[in-house]
């Protein structure tokens, strides 16, 4: 049984990302855009098709379980093109799951049966398609991740450092949470003279 996990986890951080690429290489942007599209139109039955809960929750452990294992191989990945893949193969999944979420709500859950029901039927809607919209850009942003390194001051002598300013923006928070990022704030390496923090 553990040779047989070592061989998908091979498969799965090696492999797979290796071939993946090796496939995509060739492919221009235009290429690649038909290809998404053709993904996407794959989707489209994912999306839409109609299971029983018995299956709908098999699929969701079968799911849960490989996401749950994909973060673990990602977070342990010390090659960062290998964490990337897996990044995004855990975004594909996640979407494919989201959509198929939001195209159930959209056709299967809203009441529309009087005036109380329709308002707050479309304020819950809207609440969740805006929750899903900040998921959509959160993906964005987590796309492709820099790796940047740090720049060196010790070169440059300290009087020539630019001063900061560090502020906190607080309103109605709980005492230890501003603590906390006060110490923080007064904690960070830079000369004391050469920063001032504002509340």
């Amino acid at each position: 049984m553990q040779r047989l996990r070592d061989r998908i986890r091979v498969w799965l951080v090696e492999g797979l990302p290796k071939w993946a690429e090796a496939a995509l290489q060739p492919l221009n942007r235009w290429q690649m855009m038909v290809m998404v599209v053709c993904l996407f139109l794959l989707y489209v039955p994912l999306i839409t098709m109609r299971v029983t809960a018995w299956e709908q929750g098999a699929v969701a452990i079968v799911f849960i379980a490989l996401g749950v294992t994909l973060v673990r191989l990602e977070s342990d990945q010390p090659d960062s093109a290998t964490s990337e893949s897996l990044h995004l193969f855990l975004l594909t999944l996640s979407s494919l799951m989201t959509l198929r979420y939001l195209y159930y709500r959209t056709t299967y859950t809203l009441n529309f049966d009087g005036v109380l029901n329709s308002v707050f039927t479309l304020l819950l809607y809207v609440a969740e398609l805006y929750a899903i919209a900040t998921l959509f850009l959160s993906y964005f942003q987590t796309l492709k991740i820099r790796d940047r390194t740090p720049v060196s001051l010790t070169p440059i002598p300290v009087k020539d450092w630019l001063k900061v300013d560090i502020y906190i923006p607080t309103y109605n928070e709980d005492v230890e949470i501003v603590r906390k990022t006060v110490l923080g704030a007064i904690a960070i390496d830079y000369p004391p003279e050469k920063k001032r923090s504002t509340f």
